[in-house]
């Protein structure tokens, strides 16, 4: 037998004897070891390769017979407990179609260093839930409280159904899609569900055969228990009965619009929030009915747009049998906080603005687009090139296209229930021609490298009042440090803290020679600084993480965090700390720190006369 790494000489062995131990100890005569064909009975992807049977008397009298399993991993895994015997499926929760209780939490962790002990609080366990069960209190409650695991069961697994709805608890007409693959996504409506659609998909996918059609989303007052799931049309009416009559108008209002699959979600709230579950039946083939014989289909003896709405809904709402689907849920309350999150529908509502998509702004959007924002403006005129795969969002497919253009084809297959528009131009350009884009933000990022494009961005800023802020993002030479400097509604603008040619005046590295500073490749004039994605990823975090700080919480002063690389990776590089930054961070010498300090308030020619004009 398997003898797991990390627990010297405890191992699978061992570990069975500590068991057996602990049951001759707790229960002399009442345990035998489990044949192989025994263990054989549960069929399961992780095989059980040894256990014990166990009789136990419970309080009405009745002895019943529990196994102990475990696995090949034991004791790093956690033994499993079956009852022998039990009543059946879904008749009991916590309790699998093979008899085996459901203790623990899936990710849950034990004690492998006390095998005997982790095995022997198991069964205890385990007979505290049959006496629970057999008292009766808590099946009703649990099998709503977890609705979710046991419609699971009932579906066998099928997870074909995925829904882009917002489910605030409103019963309402949906819109659903098909694809060849059976899969069926179900969104708000014709216009929405086309867009996210085709983000994902491409813009060919809703045609021909694959049309859009009407489906229903019903909330339920409570989650239905195990004999109410629905096996046919009638019993999809009969649980929407449940809700009210508003629901079984819906489910009439959809079976009027004769689709050739109607998908019908049910939405409840169980113990840890609201959760969906969904059946659906295809209505253009014959099915049988309860007693064997072929049901017609729908439009049988009618034209399509003859069939009366009562005859359309006895055929659809029929004993014909429905497939049972668990719903994956894509809607962005779910991907972004598992809709646990208020930030999430805040960030929707947002539409950021970035300017530079190079190796720092290229991975400040995909962690902006990670984080929920709703809208993202990319503005880059660069072609994508070979020497950016290393440390930039984009990869060798895109070599020689627009950055900013590629990044938006990206992104918005990747989060198509976001909004993604490019621009292939310059700063410039956005100041001149596309300034509406700008005026439309909720924030403005620049991460250009290019003083020439932020001084002008800067003044731009300041000539429209500063409406909304901009976050500038750089990184030193060798990326040692990065800058995120923040100019807000009051405070300083981004030239109080530069000189004329664009240079900060209080830089965090000094490079004494100049060979150290920058590279040269062997073509005139292009310098670069070699540094790749790891050295990068603290600051395009940090700098990802202010704008988000301010997108949660507008109104800000002006201010600028600093990530400082730990002292030996800028040594190494041949660089070394400026006076001042010591001086000011006296007890950060040793780098590997996120510092925040306000940006500096000094003479300026860009805003200096209006800051006086306004103190005094």
């Amino acid at each position: 037998m398997p003898n797991p790494a990390g627990f010297g000489e405890l191992g699978f062995d061992n570990a069975v004897l500590e068991v057996e131990m602990e049951l001759r100890r707790r229960l002399p005569e009442r345990w035998r070891r489990l044949r192989g064909e025994e263990l054989n009975h549960y069929n399961r992807p992780s095989r059980f390769v040894r256990g014990w049977r166990i009789g136990v008397e419970f309080s009405d009298a009745v002895t019943r017979e529990i196994d102990v399993l475990i696995g090949r991993s034991f004791p790093a895994g956690y033994p499993r407990t079956a009852l022998v015997d039990g009543p059946g499926h879904l008749i009991w929760p916590h309790v699998e179609a093979d008899g085996i209780l459901c203790l623990l939490p899936i990710m849950a962790d034990v004690d492998a260093e006390t095998p005997g002990r982790v095995t022997w609080e198991l069964i205890r366990r385990s007979v505290v839930l049959i006496e629970e069960l057999l008292e009766g209190s808590i099946i009703d409650r649990d099998f709503r409280e977890e609705f979710l695991t046991y419609w699971a069961y009932a579906a066998g697994g099928v997870h074909r159904v995925q829904s882009l709805l917002d489910i605030d608890g409103r019963t309402r007409t949906v819109s659903t899609w098909r694809a060849n693959d059976g899969s069926i996504i179900i969104g708000e409506n014709d216009a929405s569900l086309s867009r996210w659609l085709k983000n994902r998909y491409g813009p060919d996918c809703v045609r021909g055969k694959r049309r859009i059609e009407r489906g229903a989303i019903i909330s339920l007052p409570q989650p239905p228990l195990p004999s109410q799931y629905p096996a046919n049309g009638a019993e999809v009416v009969d649980l929407a009965a449940t809700a009210g009559e508003d629901a079984v108008r819906c489910l009439l209002d959809v079976a009027a619009s004769l689709p050739k699959e109607l998908t019908v979600l049910f939405r409840a709230e169980g113990r840890g929030g609201p959760g969906l579950f969904a059946v659906s039946t295809r209505l253009d083939r014959k099915r049988p009915d309860r007693d064997g014989r072929a049901e017609q289909p729908i439009l049988k003896g009618f034209r399509r747009d003859t069939l009366p709405e009562d005859v359309a809904a006895l055929r659809t709402y029929s004993h014909a049998p429905v497939v049972k689907s668990n719903v994956a849920r894509a809607d962005p309350a779910w991907i972004h906080g598992r809709g646990k999150d208020p930030r999430s529908a805040i960030l929707l509502g947002k539409t950021v603005t970035l300017i530079g998509c190079g190796s720092v702004g290229s991975s400040v959007a995909a962690r902006l687009a990670r984080s929920g924002v709703g809208t993202l403006n990319l503005i880059d005129p660069e072609e994508f090139s070979w020497s950016n795969l290393g440390r930039h969002e984009l990869g060798a497919a895109s070599v020689g296209l627009n950055k900013a253009e590629e990044l938006q084809k990206k992104f918005q297959s990747e989060f198509p229930h976001l909004r993604f528009v490019s621009h292939p131009a310059t700063a410039q350009w956005a100041i001149d021609e596309g300034a509406g884009v700008l005026r439309g933000s909720d924030i403005i990022i620049a991460a250009t490298a290019s003083w020439n494009a932020e001084g002008a961005l800067n003044r731009w800023h300041l000539a429209q009042g500063r409406r909304m802020p901009i976050v500038y993002g750089w990184t030193e030479t060798h990326a040692v440090a990065g800058h995120a400097v923040v100019i807000g509604d009051t405070g300083s603008c981004l030239r109080c803290g530069m000189d004329s040619t664009g240079q900060p005046l209080s830089p965090v590295s000094n490079w004494e020679a100049a060979t150290t500073a920058t590279l040269e490749e062997p073509a005139c004039g292009n310098h670069f600084t070699p540094y790749g994605a790891m050295d990068l990823s603290f600051v395009v975090d940090m700098i990802a993480q202010t704008a988000l700080d301010i997108l949660l919480k507008p109104g800000v002063d002006s201010y600028q965090r600093l990530w400082v690389a730990p002292k030996e990776r800028l040594q190494a590089a041949g660089g070394s700390w400026t006076e001042d930054f010591e001086r000011q961070h006296p007890h950060h010498l040793q780098g590997g720190a996120l510092l925040e300090r306000p940006w500096p308030n000094s003479e300026c020619p860009a805003c200096g006369s209006k800051r006086e004009a306004i103190s005094a």
